[in-house]
């Protein structure tokens, strides 16, 4: 018998605090049961840590995209090659068009010098070069409205014509490439971290399954002097939603130990990667979501086996 049956002595039937009753005996069988309970904990754990980790990404991503939402920006690529006489051509037919006329010279030494600022670590690659990779280029900011009239198409038109043109780019289809990733990311997540969080719950079953076999004689001694079904079974479940509750718990602590390690080791090799996937962590709600996500697993998986064990009863 897991602990010694004093006639007399029992917990009666309907305790005069019932819930610090369940509590109580949930947390005293989850450290007689250290082992298993720890194995529920951490499959847990590690479900809500990868479901986390693209919450985590998905959050910064959507922050990176509403801090450049409203900016239309215009990325006028030239030909390394392109001579003088070239780029002021390019830059007089800008400066004739009044939606054009916000722009920016971007030099091939200046676009050297902030690739090396974003992406630290690769500087010495680009050192090693024989020549500068990069071509000279015009930024030219517009309103959306701009952006979206058929007077400013027909002025791209002609600027892609134009000689020693290599490319032209705009800042919102990239935005909406981004948003499409994070569109998958979230429900990559959402299946990866279902997935798991379910084979967590099994897993509590089986571990709540075996700690009743392990208490099976109490569970019939308290059978026999009258304790309703309810309080036998209430500690049983109060244990698997303690070992979600646990495990959703280390899931934050881990993914922000993760968030903030690489902050500081990864994040200062490169600056890009530092606006797009560092700038914060979680917040309270999301944090709560997989605390609770944890709760609701954890009860699920106790009330599969307390469930089947009744219908064995039966």
């Amino acid at each position: 018998m897991p602990r010694d049956f004093i006639p007399g002595h029992l917990e009666p039937e309907t305790p005069a605090n019932t819930v610090s009753y369940f509590v109580r005996e949930a947390i005293r069988r989850i450290w007689i049961t250290k082992r298993t309970s720890f194995v529920s904990v951490a499959m847990i754990a590690i479900s809500l840590f990868i479901l986390g980790g693209f919450m985590l990404l998905s959050e910064n991503l959507e922050a990176a995209v509403t801090r450049w939402q409203g900016r239309s920006r215009v990325n006028v690529f030239l030909d390394t090659d392109a001579t003088p006489d070239q780029i002021r051509a390019v830059d007089a037919y800008l400066g004739s068009h009044p939606d054009l006329r916000a722009r920016r010279f971007i030099t091939r030494e200046q676009a050297m010098a902030r690739f090396k600022s974003y992406f630290a670590n690769l500087s010495g690659v680009v050192d090693q070069l024989d020549e500068n990779p990069f071509p000279p280029s015009f930024q030219i900011e517009v309103t959306p409205a701009i952006a979206q009239s058929r007077a400013f198409k027909e002025e791209m038109k002609s600027l892609r014509a134009m000689t020693a043109i290599e490319q032209v780019q705009f800042d919102w289809e990239w935005l909406t490439r981004l948003r499409r990733i994070i569109d998958v990311v979230n429900a990559v997540g959402l299946t990866a971290g279902g997935i798991l969080a379910l084979a967590a719950a099994f897993t509590i079953a089986n571990v709540i399954r075996l700690t009743m076999l392990t208490y099976r004689e109490e569970i019939e001694i308290m059978r026999l002097v009258g304790a309703t079904e309810r309080i036998i079974r209430g500690p049983f479940l109060i244990e698997g939603i303690l070992q979600g509750t646990l495990g959703g718990i280390l899931a934050v602590g881990l993914l922000f130990g993760a968030f903030e390690l690489a902050r500081h080791v990864l994040a200062p090799s490169s600056t890009m990667l530092w606006g797009f996937l560092f700038v914060s962590f979680l917040p309270l709600q999301k944090i709560a979501a997989i605390v609770v996500g944890g709760t609701v697993a954890g009860w699920f998986g106790s009330w599969l086996s307390v469930r089947e064990r009744a219908a064995e009863d039966a």
